[in-house]
């Protein structure tokens, strides 16, 4: 049997490098946002599609401009990554049907009546715990849940 394998060491300066197109999406949104005054009105697309451009231009192994966009589709592009766009999507598409039907503003009414004031904060808390078991995502239970949970506040 052989030794343990060695595992290359990334230095603390190409681990930031490889973290700056988070703190450029993460800048640009709130940057934007607070210049606009609306954390709403600056679309999440156009901050993402930056700090892709970023990620791009910064690979090193990647050699040509082509080659690098290759890679960066063929991992953006991986099963696990689209699962979780999937479920952000449909997720935000469940808030959004909850929204538009009124299940959100019967299900405060209804709520409101049936628990007194002091219990609002424990059955939210019972509600995630039931949504995040039934579809397995906490950005699922996030994105259903917040409306509601600000309607009550």
């Amino acid at each position: 049997m052989s030794g343990p394998v060695e595992l290359s060491r990334i230095g603390a300066r190409q681990g930031l490098w490889a973290l700056s197109p988070v703190a450029v999406f993460l800048c640009m949104y709130l940057a934007v946002s607070l210049i606009i005054g609306d954390f709403y009105k600056m679309p999440l697309s156009v901050a993402l599609l930056a700090a892709s451009m970023w990620s791009v231009v910064i690979y090193r192994n990647g050699g040509s401009l082509a080659e690098r966009i290759e890679t960066f589709s063929r991992s953006a592009g991986h099963p696990n990554i689209l699962y979780m766009i999937w479920i952000f999507i449909l997720a935000g598409a469940f808030a959004s049907l909850a929204k538009e039907i009124g299940a959100i503003d019967a299900t405060v009414n209804f709520t409101m009546r049936i628990f007194p004031s002091e219990y609002i904060v424990p059955g939210l808390f019972v509600a995630a715990c039931f949504i995040s078991l039934s579809i397995g995502t906490s950005v699922g239970t996030v994105v259903a849940l917040t409306p509601l949970a600000v309607e009550m506040a």
